[in-house]
């Protein structure tokens, strides 16, 4: 059994909220409802009535963008900073608990979540289990998002997490199951990420702060405004915000010098469908361009009842 057989106990069924069970190729619950494992490796659990569009979520060519974007390593230190905050509770929480469950919220074409496995894995693999006392227990991770194309592409990088087409809004995972939520730049649904949290477990937000992107942003509107949306206002009714050496500010610069960087990281962000045409061709005609980077990823704990 790899990584994803075993994670995927974790499913419910969209329709009746019942366990899934996979066997072979297929997840089926008590009520015979049943959903195909795609030839790539993922389950679609995005029920039709959860559908704003035929094909919703990035398009194909959305996702390539930042497929190839975020492999070049321009966000590697957002990436870096997740996983040290994770496996810090990994390590905290995996020797008394039966498992550590993770579940990324909109996981896109899969980076952060590949390289937190692929981070945690190796804290596992120089812990191993023949140290029966207080062996640490390997990291189960999912990944879903609405985008069907999004998941194929994650499955492109690895097999051993298990890749779930499925919306926040309606999360096909037991309550009360995963150790760690991450919402990384997607849809925050305080309800749900509340319900799938085991009452010590943690979420981590990724949301741009006011400089963020600002050179790119200067060249593409007239009236720029240095205004950063603050994800505390969305949580505060079911999270509480952790101290603040659980959360981080991550702020650098980078050079980007093809016009095929260029050209993803204007695809990859919400501004190409809100700057003109005549501002986005300004932009794809560069030969280099620097551009701040400015996130803020911040940690929470439920609210205790």
């Amino acid at each position: 059994m790899n990584n994803a057989e075993a994670e995927s106990g974790s499913l419910i069924c969209p329709v009746c909220q019942q366990p899934l069970k996979r066997k072979e190729k297929q997840f089926c619950c008590n009520n015979n409802h049943q959903y195909d494992v795609a030839k790539q490796g993922y389950v679609n659990l995005l029920l039709p009535q959860h559908k704003k569009s035929k094909q919703p979520g990035d398009s194909l060519e959305m996702v390539e963008a930042r497929y190839r974007f975020l492999d070049a390593g321009y966000y590697k230190p957002i990436s870096d900073k997740l996983n040290e905050f994770i496996l810090n509770d990994y390590l905290s929480k995996s020797r008394e608990a039966a498992s550590y469950h993770i579940a990324d919220a909109g996981s896109g074409e899969g980076y952060y979540t590949e390289k937190l496995q692929q981070h945690l894995n190796t804290a596992f693999d120089s812990n191993p289990p023949s140290q029966q006392q207080g062996a640490l227990k390997r990291a189960g991770i999912i990944g879903f998002d609405i985008s069907q194309r999004a998941v194929k592409a994650s499955c492109r990088r690895t097999k051993s997490i298990q890749w779930v087409t499925a919306t926040s809004s309606h999360i096909p995972i037991k309550s009360d199951s995963q150790s760690a939520v991450l919402c990384l730049f997607s849809r925050i649904v305080p309800e749900e990420f509340r319900r799938i949290l085991k009452q010590d477990g943690l979420l981590y937000v990724a949301s741009t702060g006011p400089e963020h992107l600002i050179e790119l942003r200067e060249k593409l509107y007239q009236d720029v405004k240095q205004q950063a949306y603050n994800p505390t206002s969305t949580l505060e009714n079911e999270f509480v915000t952790l101290e603040p050496s659980l959360c981080s500010n991550i702020k650098y610069k980078i050079e980007l010098t093809t016009s095929q960087a260029i050209s993803d990281l204007l695809l990859m962000t919400p501004h190409y469908w809100r700057a003109t045409e005549s501002a986005k061709s300004i932009i794809k005609n560069l030969d280099s361009i620097e551009v701040t980077i400015d996130v803020f990823l911040t940690g929470y704990r439920p609210c205790q009842e």
